[in-house]
C-alpha cells in the first residue's frame, strides 16, 4: 500500500515538473538572451575586473542554456 502511493507520488512529482518546465521555458528565454547580451558586452569593452574564469564561467553558463 506504502509502495504504491509513494508511485502515486512519484507520477504527480514528474507530470508536475513537466508542466513546471512548460511554464518557465520562455523565463530561460529572456534570461539566456539577457546573459548573451552581458556577456557579449563584456567581451567587448573588458574591463580590468572581467578575468579568464569570469569568461569561461559565462561561456559555460551561455552553453547549458542554448543546450536547453
Amino acid at each position: 500500500m506504502i509502495l504504491n502511493r509513494t508511485a502515486q507520488s512519484d507520477e504527480r512529482s514528474v507530470a508536475q515538473l513537466a508542466e513546471d518546465a512548460t511554464g518557465i521555458r520562455p523565463h530561460l528565454t529572456l534570461g539566456a538572451e539577457a546573459l548573451a547580451e552581458l556577456y557579449e558586452l563584456l567581451e567587448e569593452y573588458a574591463p580590468s575586473w572581467y578575468r579568464p574564469q569570469h569568461h569561461e564561467r559565462a561561456e559555460s553558463a551561455l552553453r547549458l542554456l542554448r543546450e536547453h
